[in-house]
């Protein structure tokens, strides 16, 4: 697990970061600064030992290298926004406020410059004197320096605006990625990692139904038409359930032909109704095996459907939604049954 640093210790991260950047020749973009950042912060020992084997052979660390550890122990973990990007955010804005300081500085110290030239210039223009000409000198010198200094400073600046908008960049890709890896590749319905995710922000102390659905005789599709046409019943079935639930439930391809279903706050009567009408569009559905023209037998789902009631766990609700599934497979399929409830 990923700790929370304080600031002082996140700018001190970051400085010890920065010198390995400059040790290894590394561009210090998002990723690389993400895996450098938790090397030196010393809380991945997996991600430490690959570093120093790595370097232990004299070998620079490289950006491709840095990147294949990204996204082998930092891109799923759940916590690399606010852990590793955010103090980097705090660094780069930290710095750009130093560098708007030393800006007004140099130009505060740029216009006093310029009026001592001026001044020293009305001064030899009344007496030549060697000295004040070897003052102005001076005043050359150190403003030829300072204009150099300000030209580093704005260019910094900007190289610094681009790496913001890279952490904003690779923000968005790793909720893009969180989002995907909590999807079921096949249907877009959440798979069981992304269940588990949503239902933590679902209390079980509110009135909710769970929906076990099971394909009926599927086996028989897949041996008779082939795994691609099961694919495409999953497919056709998982849109019926996504077409009768809303944004706030919880519809879930759970493995193979099952698929589980919260229905949020939602009574054991209305949930009966929304499974049966699931039940009575999957019922009549006509798929066809393009390649010969063969239409499919009728397809027909099983459903066990579990209020939630004095249940300590999302997995009591389950099971008991389960076993209303099988209840129904025993008494001939195609059909939704009610589980028992709990007795308090």
């Amino acid at each position: 697990m990923i700790m929370q640093d304080s600031y002082e210790s996140a700018c001190q991260h970051s400085e010890k970061a920065h010198q390995i950047f400059t040790q290894h020749l590394l561009a210090p973009s998002p990723i690389n600064y993400s895996v450098i950042y938790l090397y030196v912060c010393n809380r991945l020992p997996a991600l430490n030992k690959e570093i120093e084997q790595h370097i232990a052979q004299d070998k620079l660390l490289t950006s491709e290298f840095i990147d294949q550890l990204f996204h082998k122990y930092i891109a799923e973990t759940n916590n690399v926004e606010s852990q590793v990007l955010a103090p980097f955010e705090k660094s780069i804005n930290a710095t750009m406020e130093k560098l708007k300081s030393q800006a007004i500085s140099d130009k505060t110290m740029a216009n006093n410059l310029e009026l001592a030239d001026r001044a020293l210039n009305q001064s030899l223009a009344n007496d030549n004197n060697a000295d004040q000409a070897a003052v102005q000198k001076v005043l050359s010198f150190l403003s030829t320096n300072l204009t150099d200094s300000q030209s580093k400073h704005e260019s910094l600046s900007k190289e610094l605006a681009k790496t913001y908008q890279e952490v904003n960049q690779l923000k968005e890709k790793l909720k893009q990625s969180k989002e995907e890896a909590y999807l079921d590749a096949l249907t877009g319905l959440l798979n069981r990692r992304g269940c588990d995710a949503k239902l933590a922000d679902v209390t079980l102390e509110d009135a909710h139904c769970s929906l076990a659905i099971d394909i009926d005789h599927f086996k028989s599709i897949n041996d008779t038409f082939g795994h691609f046409v099961g694919d495409k019943v999953i497919q056709r079935i998982a849109k019926v359930i996504k077409s009768n639930t809303s944004s706030k439930d919880v519809a879930v391809r759970f493995g193979g032909e099952e698929f589980v279903v919260v229905l949020t706050n939602q009574s054991v009567a209305q949930a009966k109704m929304i499974a049966e009408t699931m039940r009575k569009e999957i019922h009549a559905l006509r798929l066809m095996q393009r390649q010969t023209q063969t239409y499919l037998p009728p397809i027909s789902v099983s459903i066990g459907i579990a209020e939630v009631n004095h249940d300590h766990t999302w997995k009591d609700v389950f099971e008991r939604a389960d076993k209303a599934l099988y209840q129904a497979k025993e008494t001939g399929r195609n059909r939704c049954v009610i589980a028992e409830t709990v007795a308090a």
